[in-house]
């Protein structure tokens, strides 16, 4: 299956006092403005926004971790821990945490 959303990576973005998520790859900034394609406008907390934000990662981690499941004994050793360090990269954003730790 396929993601039909917003493609790319998701970010956070304040606007003023605002939270945004924002398509990453559409933030544009000059003197005095700024364009974006919004993912979502209005978020409540930072706490939310992060999830939000992780949700194309935690997609495509889970995508990798049920590929790797379904294919049992096929898989290299590399190829897992591959889908783990993804699944902890997802998990970690999806936290605000930039270090990768649990």
């Amino acid at each position: 299956m396929e993601f039909k959303g917003t493609k790319g990576g998701w970010g956070i973005m304040m606007d003023d006092d605002e939270i945004k998520i924002i398509q990453s790859s559409s933030f544009e900034n000059g003197a005095g403005w700024r364009s974006y394609l919004a993912i979502c406008n209005e978020v409540q907390c930072s706490e939310d926004a992060h999830l939000i934000a992780a949700a194309p990662d935690l997609l495509e981690a889970l995508q990798l971790a049920e590929k790797a499941m379904a294919e049992g004994r096929n898989v290299t050793y590399p190829e897992w821990y591959g889908v783990i360090n993804k699944a902890r990269a997802a998990i970690s954003k999806a936290l605000g945490r930039s270090d990768g730790n649990k």
